[in-house]
């Protein structure tokens, strides 16, 4: 026995597809950031911390500035992204809710309606745990890059001292 009609089972198969989309998206994203962030850290394993290397580490700084700015407003979009799945995932629990409640053939109960609400939104939901990875990640990201500035500082202050 199907219990899905064909409108039902197409929103599933489309939310599917665009769960894929999204997974091959953040891992896209997360390699970019990985690519570009981790030259950022060489500065701080060369040893030698001279006047000659003064300029890379101000250039480091600076990359991890704006690399910070871009950061945060990804982060930004994606939570306004995750607003709006959450906007359709309550509505779809709404209606699911009520679909169970009155047009569904078989009398159920709350946890036998939580149960089929389950399979119907699963996909929703797993969109919405994928964007919050990749949000934690990207706040990862921004930690890293604010204890690399940290680091920076400290490097440049001692040649400073070093350098007087």
């Amino acid at each position: 026995m199907d219990i899905y009609d064909a409108a039902e089972q197409k929103r599933v198969k489309d939310s599917e597809d665009s769960r894929e989309k999204m997974e091959i998206f953040c891992k896209t994203k997360r390699d970019e950031w990985s690519k570009n962030i981790t030259p950022l850290f060489a500065t701080l394993t060369s040893a030698n911390f001279s006047r000659e290397n003064y300029n890379r580490v101000i250039e480091t700084q600076a990359n991890a500035l704006s690399y910070l700015q871009v950061l945060n407003e990804e982060i930004a979009l994606f939570l306004n992204k995750r607003s709006k799945e959450e906007i359709k995932l309550k509505r779809l629990k709404q209606d699911k809710f009520l679909f169970y409640s009155t047009g569904f053939p078989l009398k159920t109960n709350s946890g036998e309606k939580a149960i089929l609400m389950d399979g119907n939104i699963g996909v929703n939901e797993a969109i919405i745990e994928i964007m919050d990875v990749h949000i934690e990640f990207l706040r990862e990201c921004c930690k890293n890059l604010q204890n690399l500035q940290y680091s920076i500082k400290n490097i440049i202050s001692l040649i400073e001292y070093v350098g007087k």
